[in-house]
């Protein structure tokens, strides 16, 4: 009897999110055993790095963000800004050269589950005849006004040690960390607060994060610990860039195989980890949010005042909050 044939699997549509998905992993773990995905780089302050809109400027968020960053680098794009096909013709430009990217989009649908597609966005230096203002960086101070602020609103505790380690308890729940005199930068201080306060969101009291009560449950050496640091390293950068704050990866290179590890199994994991890690640079900004508000104006304040003056001399508009850096910043 003749065996009955069966018919390949049919491809992915051109639309298909699984592609975003697959490419997302494929160009993430590429990166990361060279060392060089976004967030195993460092960022100076005020350096703009994660994608945004060319034209309303706004970020763009969780997965399509740390998915843009990645191809960008990996394409050798050094502006982080992008735009849609309608937005290049509406800004009378020229056509685009080479592929776009593709990125996630949800699409509403009237009384039903709402659907995801992709759309397709270029960089701008793919594009000719654009007439973009320059990216300014911010102000050392702002920067640091701003990152002083998320730590001063912060909803666990933080303690200063005389040691020099820095970790999160979670039987005191409770974030310690060297005195500030310790840290070699500015950067290194608020990282590193930054990097143990998006771990200690996970508490139960807070975000109540799955990978969070794995990791405390299966200890440092399970897999849940690999996929709850990944989510917190990328929401670390992710505060670092929104704040305009110097970012300094994490420096234990074992995660990296941990990392590799947990999107080899499931490629998905890579827009989950990166979705997340968003929500969690979100919860540490919410308790800070008019503060940071105070801050940008009195920053636009200032330019304004002194559109001449070098941004690093603008002299420090407004006290610092009571987890202020040392007097160490440069620029201040």
């Amino acid at each position: 009897m003749a065996e009955a044939k069966t018919s390949p699997s049919p491809k992915p549509a051109v639309d298909s999110p699984s592609r975003y998905y697959g490419k997302f992993a494929e160009t993430a773990i590429r990166q990361m055993e060279a060392g060089t995905a976004p967030w195993q780089r460092g960022s100076k302050t005020g350096e703009p790095v994660l994608p945004r809109n060319a034209i309303t400027g706004r970020a763009y968020t969780g997965g399509n963000s740390v998915y843009l960053a990645s191809r960008g680098q990996d394409r050798g794009f050094s502006d982080n800004r992008w735009m849609t096909m309608d937005q290049i013709k509406k800004a009378g430009a020229q056509p685009p050269k080479g592929p776009g990217e593709r990125v996630l989009v949800r699409a509403e649908r009237n009384g039903q589950q709402p659907v995801w597609r992709t759309s397709i966005v270029y960089n701008v230096e793919q594009v000719k005849g654009l007439k973009l203002p320059p990216r300014r960086p911010r102000p050392y101070w702002q920067a640091h006004n701003n990152a002083d602020a998320v730590i001063a609103a912060s909803a666990v505790e933080i303690k200063t040690s005389p040691g020099d380690q820095a970790y999160y308890s979670k039987d005191r729940d409770q974030v310690v960390l060297p005195r500030p005199a310790q840290f070699r930068s500015p950067e290194h201080y608020y990282t590193t607060a930054i990097r143990n306060m998006a771990h200690a969101s996970g508490h139960e009291s807070r975000m109540d994060r799955e990978t969070f009560k794995q990791t405390h449950s299966e200890g440092l050496e399970g897999a849940a610990h690999g996929r709850e640091k990944m989510r917190t390293e990328i929401a670390t950068m992710t505060v670092a860039d929104r704040l305009g704050v110097g970012y300094e990866p994490h420096a234990d290179p074992s995660y990296k195989e941990l990392w590799i590890k947990a999107l080899k199994e499931d490629p998905r994991e890579m827009h989950r980890a990166a979705s997340e890690g968003h929500r969690i640079a979100r919860n540490l900004m919410r308790p800070a949010r008019d503060q940071l508000r105070d801050i940008a104006r009195e920053a636009r304040t200032a330019v304004q005042a002194s559109t001449e003056r070098d941004p690093h001399e603008i002299p420090n508009p407004r006290p610092m909050p009571q987890r202020a850096a040392p007097a160490m910043s440069p620029g201040r």
